[in-house]
């Protein structure tokens, strides 16, 4: 009798540790292209394919205004993107500028990707205590799948009588501590070549970034460092957060949390300088990010007409109004306000949406865009 409720309360005194265990682990760990912010694409449920063309422009518009928001318009995506059963992209166009027409999926204008199963079946227990949030820019603190683009018929060849295939794969090596919290994250880009090309595993030359992660006492990340290494780091920039840096060696991400544990703010750091910065309002009583404010230095400001911007999302987590910043009191912007409005299916994925370009909600829409999305669990 002593021995049982010596072994009950042990049990009562334990469950409480057990359940926040439990808790403060109970999401993936694993970044899932279809609804991250660096795809844009917010997708909900199992998703098969989805098809994306402009249905409408307004026809008022001069040509260069026409062009201007096909390029700016914020909604612009891959044209069309397949996904397998395990929500992994399969295939992608390799146009991101939508037509008046649903593409075809034609292999050789489509790249196409494998994967590891043992990988996936790896990476895919990871667990973290940070949910996940749409738009919010947490794809540098979740794991990444390997990934092999398929070769093509020009990345075929014979040569001295045996037929050889271009190879190229992204590898992603996690180190793990005991507590599976990741400490640092090896990137390594695989480009083999011809006769090289039977010789597929990733070596120390093949090496882009590395990137370590520093937690603070609620298990939570505050710090990557982000490092450039192997020939590849050489000779071209980092890219991330919608612009690029130079291998700076102060070159870092930076993170901030409120008291429910969602992140409020994510600055890329690098060359003494803030190169770009998100900061997240969510909304009071829903579980929901309400407005996101956005300040993108260098190429990042290509397609906007200033540094700074913000950008306010519905419940389904979609944009529906985009307002810049002005970088100086005397600037001048002939719009600043843009506009959005969705249909949605019954996944709550929208099917259409209206965009109003030219600063303001009413009348005729701009542009329309269309998506054809197909489902496993129609």
């Amino acid at each position: 009798m002593k021995l049982f409720l010596s072994f009950f309360w042990t049990a009562v005194l334990l469950l409480p540790i057990i359940i926040s265990a439990q808790t403060a682990n109970s999401y993936t760990a694993l970044l899932v292209e279809k609804n991250n912010i660096y795809t844009a694409l917010n997708l909900k449920d199992s998703v098969k394919s989805i098809n994306l063309k402009f249905n409408t422009i307004k026809h008022s518009l001069s040509e260069a205004e026409k062009s201007n928001a096909i390029m700016t318009n914020g909604i612009r995506n891959c044209i069309y993107i397949h996904f397998d059963e395990l929500q992994r992209v399969k295939a992608k166009a390799k146009s991101v500028f939508p037509k008046s027409d649903y593409a075809n999926f034609d292999p050789e204008k489509t790249n196409e990707y494998e994967y590891d199963e043992k990988d996936w079946e790896i990476k895919s227990k990871y667990r973290t205590n940070l949910k996940q949030y749409f738009p919010v820019y947490n794809q540098n603190l979740l794991a990444k799948l390997n990934q092999t683009t398929v070769p093509k018929k020009d990345d075929v060849f014979e040569e001295d009588g045996k037929i050889w295939q271009d190879y190229k794969a992204e590898i992603y090596i996690y180190h793990i501590d005991r507590e599976g919290k990741i400490l640092e994250e090896l990137n390594y880009i695989v480009q083999r070549i011809g006769k090289k090309a039977k010789n597929r595993a990733y070596k120390k030359e093949d090496l882009f970034t590395k990137k370590t992660f520093l937690y603070n006492e609620k298990g939570q990340v505050i710090n990557q460092k982000v490092i450039g290494a192997g020939p590849l780091a050489k000779k071209m920039p980092y890219t991330d957060m919608g612009t690029e840096s130079p291998f700076c060696e102060d070159l870092q991400f930076q993170y901030s949390y409120d008291l429910s544990g969602r992140i409020t703010k994510v600055t890329m750091y690098g060359c003494e300088k803030i190169i770009s910065k998100q900061e997240y309002t969510y909304h009071p009583t829903k579980d929901y990010v309400e407005t996101v404010n956005y300040y993108v230095t260098g190429p990042g400001t290509i397609s906007n007409p200033t540094s700074s911007f913000i950008k306010t999302f519905n419940e389904q987590g979609d944009m529906i109004k985009k307002e810049f910043i002005l970088d100086y009191p005397k600037q001048t912007l002939k719009v600043n306000k843009l506009y959005y409005t969705y249909e949605y299916d019954s996944h709550n994925n929208w099917i259409k949406c209206n965009m109003f370009l030219e600063g303001t909600p009413d009348g005729e829409p701009t542009l329309v865009a269309e998506r054809k999305i197909e489902y496993y669990n129609n």
